[in-house]
């Protein structure tokens, strides 16, 4: 598996409580398609937030939070350098 961030502009004024909903939401998606989202960023209050996922493709990333209703403007392909 690949891994993948997804990149979030939500918009001003979002709570923590929303963010937690949609991260929620796209792990369940994640798992009915196989994907394994391993964490997420936010700053709520400017409505920014990235999520690290596993997955086969880019594409698989995009259903996931396409099916959990969770707008991300892109996803990128990355290394995890530790």
């Amino acid at each position: 598996m690949a891994l993948f961030i997804g990149l979030h502009s939500m918009g001003e004024g979002m709570t923590d409580d929303m963010i937690r909903q949609s991260w929620e939401s796209y792990k369940a998606a994640c798992a009915k398609l196989g994907c394994r989202p391993k964490h997420t960023h936010v700053n709520a209050a400017q409505g920014k937030a990235f999520c690290v996922t596993e997955a086969a493709s880019a594409d698989m990333v995009q259903q996931a939070h396409d099916e959990a209703k969770v707008p991300v403007n892109e996803v990128i392909e990355v290394v995890d350098f530790q």
